[in-house]
């Protein structure tokens, strides 16, 4: 019996058995823990297999929408439908004033950051208030 106990250790330890808690685990317990893993790697790998297939399916969607084909590219909810709640994939809409005002700010902040000036004309000084000739 130990020499199964022994056998068994490196399976169970490579399946994500604690090695201090194996010696503590009947048989039964040992065996449940490496069918457990065998059962979670089997799932995920038909997940992983699923996605790929979706993939492949979506990739070929769209190319044929590429090369002139009719039908639309799908959504992502048609894509993967009940993977993503409706709050994520519906756009909220800005008001482009607000935007404007965004951008407008960023612009002032890194003017300032670079030490712009505006003449009277509403131009930039350019060159810093170096006089530089002209020809």
């Amino acid at each position: 019996m130990t020499e199964l106990f022994e056998q068994l250790y490196p399976v169970a330890c490579s399946c994500g058995v604690d090695s201090v808690r194996f010696w503590n685990m009947s048989y039964g317990e040992i065996l449940a823990a490496i069918n457990g893993y065998q059962e979670r790697q089997k799932y995920d790998m038909q997940m992983q297999a699923v996605m790929g297939y979706r993939q492949a399916q979506l990739i070929g969607s769209l190319v044929s929408k590429l090369m002139g084909g009719k039908h639309k590219a799908p959504t992502l909810q048609d894509a993967y439908p009940g993977v993503f709640p409706e709050e994520v994939l519906q756009r909220k809409q800005q008001d482009w004033r607000v935007m404007k005002e965004r951008i407008a700010a960023h612009g002032d902040q890194y003017k300032r950051k670079r030490g712009e000036r505006r003449d009277a004309g509403g131009t930039t000084d350019t060159d810093h208030g170096r006089n530089w000739p002209t020809t």
